[in-house]
């Protein structure tokens, strides 16, 4: 069990002898009580906002290196035209990547999920509506999301995903058990551009995925904005970070092909 989900149930265990030795014995002074809530709340945040932690589900983010390869992944597409960008700079090295789409989207454009899936690249999905207050959803409504984003790019291409990556990137309880019904894997990343949530520098953004860009690393890009109203600073700098892994002898393979040890070197 990763230690932070234990550091939870520990957490939830105090908080509810702290509650039974209120009702039962004395009352706790009102200082203690609050802290101990704010120290809770601050716990649960903490677990939602870093899915790598694992604090209420089981999460993929990395490999344990030793194949000499990375996944890059790409959100909030596909879009006719930036995820068409990705799909020419990736095909000239034959790289290959994972996109997880947005399911109104691949609605909309079949098309590209189409040819997303005809290049040979992994498509997972990344909710049906992209809601930013995903994470607060219950179960059942996470299920039926996932269900309505994996029904898209089925009627598109035939393949039904089986990889899910949530909205924002944020996990929380509900939205883990709302996973485990839909029965997808979720996955986080190592390495992040911050790209997706508006027009970003290009030079940061290679900064922060090169400083991580390691054998087993999940690159999480963008090859569409959110809302279609920018082009993600990861198409520019597409081509030099892959001319970067292309120096450090770092291969490109899909999440599945990472995490399940089917690559080949």
């Amino acid at each position: 069990m990763p230690p932070a989900r234990i550091v939870l149930w520990v957490a939830s265990v105090a908080g509810l002898a702290l509650l039974a030795r209120s009702v039962l014995l004395d009352p706790v002074p009102m200082s203690v009580a609050l802290s101990a809530f704010l120290g809770y709340a601050a716990l649960c945040t903490t677990g939602v906002l870093v899915p790598q932690l694992q604090m209420f589900g089981d999460v993929e983010w990395r490999a344990e290196p030793g194949a000499k390869a990375v996944a890059l992944t790409f959100d909030d597409g596909p879009n006719p035209k930036t995820t068409r960008k990705v799909l020419q700079i990736l095909g000239r090295g034959g790289h290959k990547a994972t996109f997880f789409v947005v399911g109104k989207k691949a609605l909309a454009h079949a098309d590209v999920v189409r040819e997303i899936h005809a290049a040979g690249h992994e498509i997972g999905v990344h909710g049906h509506l992209h809601d930013r207050l995903y994470s607060l959803k219950p179960p059942k409504a996470v299920a039926e999301d996932i269900a309505r984003a994996q029904s898209a790019v089925e009627q598109a291409c035939g393949l039904r995903p089986t990889l899910f990556r949530p909205p924002v990137g944020y996990l929380s309880s509900r939205t883990a058990a709302g996973a485990r019904r839909a029965g997808v894997r979720i996955v986080a990343w190592s390495a992040r551009g911050l790209d997706g949530i508006g027009p970003t520098d290009a030079e940061q953004v290679f900064s922060r995925i090169e400083k991580r860009l390691v054998d087993g690393a999940i690159v999480l890009m963008h090859d569409a904005a959110e809302r279609d109203d920018f082009e993600p600073a990861s198409v520019e700098i597409l081509p030099r970070l892959l001319g970067e892994l292309g120096d450090r002898e770092l291969r490109t393979v899909t999440v599945s092909e990472l995490l399940d040890g089917t690559t080949r070197a």
